[in-house]
């Protein structure tokens, strides 16, 4: 299955003649197959000791079943990754982001064999994101850009291993950007959050056609969310939503996809949101989406709901256009809940959010409640905390 052969020589007549030497100095070809029957591969030595320690590892590997065809690491980044990306199980927008994930990652690592890619060349790569320091891109990009594009690169290397295209995983230990003075260290801060002033007043001066996406943002739905609700998913007696798709622009269309998450939530929404419903149900046709499109037309482009509504609402509620943005509603429901004591599984489930994307993102809202199991305990345990009591006088 393996050998060792000295390419100095060749058979003639049957007697073995040394023949010119390779100009590459390479003189001994190890040569094995991967499996009885498969096609042989070669590689070629200086020197024999190091050609027969090559096939000595080669046949350890082959015998553990971690064998790592030595071409397959010469497949170069790009054509790995569209492979991969062609077998993802992907719906529409997040294949629409790889789309520009793949723009930014070709010029770093397209053209280089993945079996030469290692944490610095990543490491390297990460910081030509942020910096732009040979010029490969017309500007640096933001940190949250660049987490999201290496995040990707990290799934396709640690494919790339796992599909036995590389020995190791490159990804090990990878960083992500650091998170600098005055940079935005993926929480909300109160500048991102409108006050309850602000937020009555925004859903107040809202134009009437739109008041009750202004009164969903409010109970914590995301704009794709509330741009693709109907009718039928909205039950006004228990004053129950369910939240099952989303709009979203996919190319240049317009498509109603599953959630961000893929999970939907059913939430039971405040008075303000029934009565904002109600009203918009019995003025306007309940047929297709609550919130039409410009001429009547029946989807709306994110662009259009923010010329036609956000906008003239902040401008109404006597702030700039651009002092919020509509998932600031969001942000209002979710801290508004943790600061007034909600339980963080109970938000997240609001939300369709994980527990831990809540915490992250809204630390500075959770209520501290160190005391909470002290107060329990006291209740629980009062009859015995009274009988010590009355002992100790």
């Amino acid at each position: 299955m393996a050998s060792i052969t000295d390419r100095w020589e060749t058979k003639v007549d049957g007697k073995r003649t040394r023949t010119a030497r390779h100009g590459t100095g390479l003189r001994y070809q190890a040569r094995w197959r991967a499996y009885a029957g498969g096609p042989p591969k070669t590689q070629l030595f200086a020197r024999k000791i190091d050609a027969e320690r090559f096939l000595d590892g080669i046949r350890g590997d082959l015998r553990r079943g971690v064998y790592i065809d030595p071409d397959a690491g010469r497949q170069t980044f790009e054509a790995f990754a569209d492979e991969w990306a062609a077998a993802r199980d992907w719906k529409g927008t997040t294949r629409d982001q790889w789309t520009s994930v793949r723009k930014r990652l070709v010029p770093l690592l397209g053209g280089k064999p993945l079996e030469v890619i290692d944490r610095l060349t990543l490491e390297a790569a990460q910081n030509e994101l942020l910096t732009n320091a040979h010029g490969t891109f017309a500007n640096a990009y933001a940190k949250t850009t660049t987490t999201t594009t290496m995040a990707y690169a990290g799934m396709v290397m640690r494919a790339a291993h796992v599909n036995g295209r590389i020995g190791r995983d490159p990804t090990k230990g990878l960083k992500a950007p650091k998170v600098r003075d005055g940079e935005n260290d993926g929480t909300v801060g109160p500048e991102q959050v409108p006050t309850r002033a602000d937020a009555i007043a925004i859903l107040e001066a809202a134009p009437r056609a739109f008041r009750a996406a202004i009164a969903l943002g409010l109970a914590g739905l995301r704009v794709g969310e509330v741009l693709g609700m109907s009718a039928d998913r909205i039950e006004l007696d228990d004053r129950k939503v369910t939240i099952d798709r989303q709009l979203q622009r996919i190319g240049t269309e317009l498509m109603l996809t599953t959630t961000k998450t893929d999970k939907p939530r059913t939430i039971v929404v405040p008075g303000v949101v029934a009565v904002e419903l109600r009203r918009h149900l019995r003025d306007h046709q309940s047929d297709g989406l609550l919130f039409r499109g410009l001429r009547g037309t029946p989807m709306i482009r994110r662009d259009q709901f923010y010329s036609s509504a956000w906008r003239p609402a902040l401008v109404g509620a006597g702030l700039a256009e651009d002092r919020y943005k509509f998932h600031s509603l969001r942000h209002f429901c979710a801290s508004m809940l943790l600061a007034e004591g909600a339980p963080l599984t109970a938000v997240a489930a609001h939300l369709g959010d994980t527990v831990e994307t809540v915490s992250r993102t809204y630390v500075h809202w959770l209520r501290d409640e160190r005391n909470v199991p002290a107060d329990v305990l006291d209740r629980v345990l009062a009859p015995i905390t009274a009988a010590a009591a009355a002992s100790a006088t």
